[in-house]
């Protein structure tokens, strides 16, 4: 077990959006190594089959356990909504974390009404996957969901504080809001960019559930109690692999993760 607790943490997106997990870990666990694996040669995963997912997705588990992880975070909501029982299926005895089951949760815990909204990307939202676990904590639970889908084009054009996009997120939480919901969670792994912006269109009122960062804390409870968290205090190692590397990978890549993006390799299947 003390072997194991040197190990780093994997995790895994379908693109670049898994890196505000990253990022969020970096922040919570400053002394996990950290292997991570963005499929850029084949998103968006959105728009394909779901037995098409649950093939990729358990590619990429393969690879993190390969890369002897302590841990796996599914780091991307279309992942996490169809294809979660695969990852579990493979990865045996080690632990399996996803941001919808952090996200949910969280929610449920710091809503006072009960009434909860949910925005995503259409996939995620018509996976009904958020509503489903919030419902399995609190079947009392009413939850509003919202696709978001010009969300994820925004922010990778950088366009966190644009009129546009400010203008773009009033039209799509106008319903949402009206529900009078009392906490909204950000059910895709880009929206964390968008926060200040989201916050200040739905009002101080509304808490904001940041998936990533409810999935970086989930990971380090997760850690203590299972005694693999790292007790050494060595700066921490990260790796970086992809599929493809397009021109704006760096830009983009370096904007999620708030740092300039090392470590960073190319995998040919």
């Amino acid at each position: 077990m003390s072997s194991r607790r040197k190990l780093p943490i994997g995790v895994f997106d379908s693109g670049v959006g898994g890196l505000t997990v990253v990022r969020a870990l970096m922040e919570r666990l400053p002394f996990e190594d950290i292997v991570y694996f963005g499929d850029t040669a084949r998103v968006p995963y959105g728009i394909k089959s779901i037995p098409t997912i649950e093939h990729f997705t358990g590619q990429i588990t393969d690879f993190l356990l390969d890369r002897g992880v302590k841990m796996l975070v599914v780091a991307c909501n279309t992942m996490a909504a169809v294809a979660a029982h695969v990852v579990k299926s493979r990865a045996g005895d080690i632990p399996v974390l996803d941001v919808i089951d952090a996200g949910a949760g969280a929610a449920v815990a710091a809503s006072r009404s009960g009434t909860i909204g949910v925005i995503g990307t259409p996939t995620t939202v018509n996976s009904n996957a958020y509503a489903r676990r919030m419902h399995a904590i609190d079947p009392d639970i009413r939850v509003f969901s919202q696709a978001c889908p010009l969300f994820v084009p925004l922010v990778e054009e950088g366009w966190l504080e644009h009129e546009v996009t400010r203008l773009t997120a009033r039209e799509y939480l106008k319903p949402v809001l009206a529900e009078e919901v009392d906490t909204l969670v950000l059910g895709c792994t880009h929206y964390p960019l968008l926060k200040p912006l989201l916050q200040d269109v739905s009002g101080p009122d509304i808490r904001l559930v940041d998936s990533a960062i409810t999935t970086a804390e989930l990971a380090a409870a997760r850690l203590a109690s299972l005694e693999l968290a790292n007790p050494g205090h060595a700066p921490a190692h990260y790796a970086f692999h992809v599929t493809d590397i397009p021109l704006r990978f760096q830009t983009i890549g370096e904007r999620f993760l708030g740092r300039s993006l090392s470590h960073l390799s190319k995998v040919d299947w």
